[in-house]
């Protein structure tokens, strides 16, 4: 049963690298191409990679922040296991990319978009990293079976490069198929897999035979 919840982890792994690796990718060509980064008060441009700094900075910041929440819920005992952390990680990071359709409208419409539509999708995305990415690792070492723990790290990490793969080729059908529709793609299928995983969560604790947190 466990090794079975290792496999249902995996793939949702798997979906939630793709789309989170669009920050490094497709985002940061967005960032480069279609985002207004002159600030006017400075009389200069941001470099398009600046953009990539906000992930660490908030994770800094917001860290923390996460952690105490979870502890919270937890001593309310209300939902804190690592799978629902996971689910409710992809959900907002898929909800980042809400903002990032309404800045691909607005880049058809006046040529740029705001960069203050790329700072709320890294924020979301930051913070749907915080709630999953850190209890990920230790969940499915939890899950392994003492025998088979570093074959299980093995599909762990082959997740990780598969998720990066897949977030490649995402990037490539950007052009044939525009930025607008792979972002209202990826949000549909984050937060259909997260609420999948919600709606099936007691299922799924039961697979762990009391492995959590």
């Amino acid at each position: 049963d466990r090794v079975k919840l290792i496999l249902i982890s995996s793939l949702i792994l798997v979906i939630f690298w793709a789309s989170f690796e669009q920050a490094g990718g497709l985002l940061n060509i967005f960032a480069y191409e279609k985002t207004n980064r002159y600030l006017s008060f400075l009389n200069t441009e941001i470099p398009a990679s600046w953009f990539q700094s906000i992930n660490p900075l908030l994770i800094i910041v917001l860290g923390y922040s996460v952690s105490v929440f979870w502890m919270y819920l937890k001593k309310r005992g209300m939902l804190a296991t690592s799978i629902f952390k996971i689910s409710i990680g992809i959900i907002i990071m898929g909800l980042g990319f809400i903002f990032m359709i309404f800045a691909s409208i607005e880049s058809e419409i006046y040529g740029k978009s705001s960069m203050y539509w790329l700072f709320l999708a890294y924020l979301f995305f930051t913070i749907g990293e915080l709630c999953a990415s850190p209890v990920i690792l230790s969940y499915i070492t939890k899950l392994s079976p003492e025998k088979l723990t570093a074959s299980i790290m093995g599909i762990y990490f082959a997740t990780i490069g598969l998720g990066n793969k897949l977030a490649g080729v995402i990037g490539q059908y950007s052009q044939a198929l525009g930025e607008k529709l792979i972002f209202t793609g990826i949000t549909l299928i984050c937060v259909f897999v997260g609420g999948l995983v919600i709606m099936f969560h007691k299922r799924l604790i039961k697979l762990s035979h009391g492995v959590d947190d």
